[in-house]
């Protein structure tokens, strides 16, 4: 197998543990080339991980002859530019999700993608974590019968740095970010049930915002109808009292149970009884994704990130907060 040679664009938080390592830790990869829009953070990083070569610039990273694939860990607002521009340079894109801010956006980087002859995947890493091929096992297995519907719940107290305008994060920023936290960590759920049950087909949903903290939604709730018929709906509210994550997959003969967002145990339940399986989160939780991606590459097995499911996920957050975002006007 080649060993695939990556750069890096952006050097933040996600960068730092849940993926970072696992360029250089997967098998038959290597992290050799980092920037960021911060020099003294990109040189920090690169020493910290030990990455050869730290650039100024994400167009002198993109030249480097050494780096045949891109991470692009920005904020949204860059996705599109950057993933264009290594594209354009002959360099397969590894971009963080969402793919960009619409999904006209996400269109244009799939088809400069492919007239520039170079593969592209997106971020939507669960679809290789261990815990969540458990449940697809299951289901697949038919442990629960046909699956009748799926329900989701995240709820959370706002952080402390949303309180006050002048502190806000860039997730609740919304000429950076699209959206709220429900673009940043619902659109993952709803990635995650379009590789259990198939293409959302229809989706109608409202969002809005209840404590006034930021410009994007706060609350937002959903219903969809996949192409297999599971039906779902989804509750996400980031400024209440009490945090809450939970999913339930009901089926026919039974049903399954999980925190979607923590690595606590999975519960089956059905005509056996219940069995719960404990599945510890891997250190780097993108590791498994990113070994995917290089095994793809090298023409072993194909990544379980999907292109098209990837932009049918923008399309379905486009549709939920479609409403909300015109009467703002972003």
């Amino acid at each position: 197998m080649k060993t695939v040679r990556w750069g890096m664009i952006g050097c933040g938080a996600v960068a730092e543990v849940k993926s970072g390592p696992g360029f250089y830790k997967a098998a038959h990869s290597e992290l050799v080339a980092v920037t960021s829009a911060d020099p003294a953070m990109t040189r920090s990083f690169a020493e910290r991980h030990g990455v050869a070569k730290a650039y100024d610039t994400s167009e002198q990273l993109v030249a480097d002859a050494d780096v045949n694939a891109v991470y692009v860990a920005t904020p949204p607002s860059s996705h599109k530019p950057l993933s264009l521009l290594v594209a354009r340079a002959g360099k397969h894109v590894y971009v963080e999700k969402p793919m960009a801010m619409r999904f006209d956006e996400c269109r244009e980087i799939v088809n400069v993608c492919a007239q520039q002859g170079v593969r592209l995947f997106v971020a939507f890493y669960r679809r290789a974590m261990p815990r969540f091929l458990k449940i697809k096992e299951w289901i697949d297995s038919g442990a629960i019968g046909e699956v009748r519907n799926v329900r989701a719940v995240q709820h959370q107290p706002p952080a402390p740095e949303d309180l006050s305008r002048a502190t806000l994060p860039w997730r609740l920023k919304p000429e950076v970010s699209g959206g709220g936290k429900f673009l940043d960590m619902g659109i993952h759920e709803l990635d995650l049930f379009d590789f259990l049950f198939g293409a959302i087909e229809e989706v109608h949903g409202i969002a809005g915002n209840r404590a006034g903290l930021y410009d994007v939604e706060d609350t937002v709730t959903a219903t969809w109808r996949h192409a297999s018929g599971v039906q779902g709906y989804g509750s996400w509210c980031y400024v209440c009292g009490h945090g809450e994550d939970f999913v339930e997959i009901v089926g026919s003969q039974g049903r399954i149970t999980f925190e979607f967002f923590s690595d606590r145990p999975l519960k089956l339940i059905n005509e056996e009884g219940e069995q719960i399986v404990n599945i510890p989160n891997p250190p780097h939780v993108q590791q498994p994704f990113i070994q995917s991606i290089v095994n793809d590459l090298n023409g072993v097995a194909p990544c379980p990130g999907n292109v098209e499911s990837a932009v049918r996920s923008t399309w379905v957050a486009d549709t939920i907060l479609g409403a909300y975002r015109r009467e703002k006007g972003y």
